[in-house]
């Protein structure tokens, strides 16, 4: 007998078959982490729903959606996972079936899929049981030790970096440079881009800081305005032990086709070595249509690890 219920973090047995299902589906995965990440509070989402189906006792499927907030509060991310055993059985179909109501109780209108591998038995069942395919991204890994690291950049401008809130003094160029990710390629995804301001960048970072989260940041300056022209990120969250994932990285406009990017990544590959020695690799997710980030990725040592597209439907 099939039974779905939502994950209880005080519950041994659903935090086991949790785990269990995330572990056949990817076994590069530790339990000691997927348990962590689990408890840890997720400064991308102001709320994290999730479900576990079980069979006489057996983790089957989970899935977990995360409601984002401001422009895209009526907005839910997320993935529905089923153990290999059990799939071809209409659990992950039970599962999309119970968190549907869920997300609509939520004020959620759209549910997307950001990670599903492109022409994969996945996107086939999203296909089919109304989702849309509105972006492909790229997926690329890197192991950091092998990152090739050039960090001389053209002249006239100045690296400079901080964990946690922007110096006052940049945080104006900050919020303009952020601004720039607007006239990255679009897609038809739901997802609203946040319009960046002083004040939203501030509480972005107060929010990063409450949830734990160790958000590391590399600009570069132009010498002669003092202003930040680019910007990259790394927001490492507790859990991340030897793996994580790089946030955004952006450019102006008047500064692009300077390399510029390629330097702050490298320094912050360099930073990350010296300070943060436990981490092996580090994955980015860049739109398909972004030819020149991927080349600069690509550059630092990046390989394609898959493609995947989004998919999307209503609530």
């Amino acid at each position: 007998m099939l039974e779905i219920k939502p994950l209880d973090l005080d519950d041994t047995a659903s935090l086991r078959a949790y785990a269990d299902v995330r572990i056949a589906a990817h076994p590069e995965s530790s339990r000691e982490r997927i348990i962590a990440s689990l408890r840890e509070p997720n400064p991308d989402f102001r709320e994290v729903f999730r479900l576990v189906a079980r069979r006489d006792g057996e983790g089957a499927g989970i899935t977990s959606a995360g409601v984002l907030s401001g422009p895209n509060a009526q907005l839910a991310i997320g993935s529905i996972t089923v153990h290999p055993r059990y799939r071809r059985q209409g659990i992950g179909t039970a599962l999309l079936d119970a968190l549907l109501p869920e997300l609509r109780a939520r004020g959620c209108e759209t549910f997307e899929s950001w990670g599903v591998a492109r022409d994969s038995t996945g996107e086939h069942w999203a296909v089919a049981r109304g989702f849309q395919v509105v972006a492909s991204r790229v997926r690329q890994r890197l192991t950091i030790s092998e990152a090739v690291l050039t960090t001389t950049g053209p002249d006239g401008y100045r690296v400079e970096r901080w964990i946690g809130a922007a110096p006052e003094h940049l945080l104006s160029s900050v919020a303009a440079t952020r601004q720039s990710i607007h006239d990255a390629p679009a897609t038809a995804s739901a997802a609203q881009l946040p319009e960046w301001t002083p004040e939203v960048v501030r509480a972005e970072e107060a929010v990063a800081r409450a949830a734990g989260v160790e958000h590391r940041v590399v600009v570069a300056v132009e010498e002669a305005t003092g202003r930040v022209v680019a910007l990259t990120d790394v927001p490492l969250h507790p859990s991340d032990t030897t793996d994580t994932n790089w946030g955004s990285t952006m450019v102006s406009p008047a500064h692009r086709g300077r390399g510029i990017s390629r330097v702050i990544q490298a320094h912050m590959l360099q930073w990350l070595r010296a300070e943060r020695p436990e981490l092996e690799r580090i994955d980015t997710s860049t739109d398909a249509a972004n030819f020149a980030m991927i080349r600069v990725n690509e550059q630092l040592g990046f390989t394609t690890a898959r493609q995947t597209v989004v998919v999307s439907r209503s609530c």
